[in-house]
């Protein structure tokens, strides 16, 4: 088993692999602290994709394993805070999810919302940055996100299997996007889809990466992929040795 860390809403998971890649899952849990009385969900409400990157966690956390590389995982449901969204962003605690209201987030003033962002944002980010500050001595970090998205979003069925989303700096996403699509013809891997970063959704990358000047890239898997452990398994391989072969060479 992995050595791990954790404090109340990062779990970090073998905080001394020696890769220079650093794994970071904003969505990975549903889990939501009994005094928040599920936000006023059902417990089926709150496992659906709205409450968490569906799949993510275990993809991540088999692409610690095969990458030997620190993996840090956020432990609450995004539903309370989307730690890929900023204390200014309306988007970090939503009122409604696709169709879906959030009752427990409604109507909350601005000292409610402030304690939300102090317990979840600010300590899990802050893990981030103690991570990746230690490691600086050693070796140029290369961060990289894990998220899936859902194969049907507001009634548009999405047949894509892995998007590759990069920040301001394209080029790595582009070279690793080129080089799945050559390797793995099979599969559809489009750069900066279903998402971009006109879509508010690289927050993490620029506050850790692009702020530091290290490589970085999001990854966004196809959830019905990856519902299962074979599913995992599989795209965590193809993945791994993605990243493995496409290590940068100089420094961002």
């Amino acid at each position: 088993m992995l050595d791990t860390a954790n404090n109340n809403v990062a779990n970090i998971i073998n905080p001394q692999g020696t890769s220079r890649f650093v794994l970071i899952c904003e969505h990975a849990s549903h889990h939501i602290p009994k005094k928040y009385n599920n936000l006023g969900l059902s417990q089926n409400a709150i496992e659906r994709h709205i409450g968490w990157d569906i799949g993510a966690q275990a993809l991540a956390i088999e692409m610690s394993k095969l990458l030997n590389a620190p993996l840090i995982l956020q432990t609450q449901s995004r539903l309370l805070y989307d730690c890929n969204r900023p204390p200014s962003a309306d988007t970090a605690i939503i009122e409604l999810s696709e169709s879906t209201p959030i009752p427990g987030n409604c109507d909350l003033n601005d000292a409610q919302k402030q304690a939300r962002a102090d317990d979840i944002y600010y300590p899990f980010h802050q893990s981030i940055t103690d991570l990746l500050d230690q490691r600086a001595a050693k070796t140029q970090s290369v961060i990289v996100t894990i998220h899936s998205f859902n194969p049907t979003y507001n009634g548009e069925t999405r047949s894509l299997d892995i998007g590759i989303i990069n920040d301001q700096e394209a080029s790595w996403a582009t070279q690793l996007t080129l080089a799945a699509n050559a390797q793995h013809t099979h599969l559809e891997i489009t750069q900066n889809e279903p998402y971009s970063a006109a879509d508010d959704v690289t927050h993490t990358l620029a506050l850790h990466g692009t702020k530091r000047a290290l490589y970085n890239v999001m990854i966004e898997v196809n959830n019905a992929r990856i519902t299962h452990e074979d599913g995992q398994l599989e795209y965590a391989k193809i993945l791994a040795e993605l990243l493995k072969n496409n290590i940068p060479s100089d420094q961002l």
